[in-house]
């Protein structure tokens, strides 16, 4: 959404543009817990493959290496999240302004001329909202830039690991007697992995859907 657009949102459909907000602050709170979760189930999948190569022993020798980089992509996953969860914080500062400058602007354009026309220092008031709305549009766009870049770099790690889960995988098909248990700790993985995928990418296209 467009600084222009943004603006004039607030002077004809504000309630629109509450609904959009609001929308999307709920994703982000229902996306902030939904991650933890998934990003402390990864951590200990990861935690289990260790632990499953150390009982085997030198059967499990050359998994090892798999466990160990499962270790370190739900530690860089964790990382990730953490640039994500800076980036969030200034947008919707941004557009709880938003909402209150929407306000304001609405209020004060819903006075009647009576009112208008005995306190006049009520237009250059209404005036300073809407410098303040162009502004604070300016800053959700930059912010909402930012935040995108925060998503995509925590997709490239997700991809990474997805890579080593294949390798995982892969790694599991060939041991013996520890086969089915490396091959169901390498699914478990994959799965937890890809949820987190699928989460990164849903939460983009709800703030798409406010600032596209």
């Amino acid at each position: 959404m467009s600084t222009s657009t943004l603006s004039h949102t607030s002077l004809n459909s504000a309630e629109r543009l509450c609904h959009s907000i609001l929308g999307v602050a709920d994703a982000t709170f229902s996306f902030q817990g939904q991650l933890q979760r998934r990003l402390r189930e990864i951590d200990r999948k990861a935690l289990n493959a260790q632990v499953l190569v150390k009982r085997h022993g030198k059967e499990l020798a050359g998994y090892g290496v798999v466990a160990q980089s499962f270790r370190e992509g739900a530690q860089q996953l964790q990382a990730a999240a953490t640039h994500v969860q800076k980036a969030i914080q200034p947008l919707m500062l941004g557009f709880m302004q938003t909402l209150r400058d929407t306000s304001h602007i609405d209020k004060l354009n819903g006075l009647a001329d009576e009112i208008r026309r005995q306190a006049p220092a009520l237009d250059e008031t209404l005036q300073n909202h809407r410098i303040n709305l162009e502004q604070r549009a300016e800053q959700s766009l930059h912010a909402g830039t930012r935040l995108r870049q925060a998503l995509a770099r925590f997709e490239g790690v997700v991809a990474e690991l997805e890579y080593v889960v294949v390798n995982g995988r892969i790694e599991a098909a060939l041991k013996g007697d520890a086969r089915a248990q490396l091959a169901q700790v390498s699914a478990d993985m994959d799965n937890a992995v890809a949820q987190v995928r699928d989460l990164l990418r849903q939460y983009a296209e709800q703030i798409d859907k406010v600032l596209p």
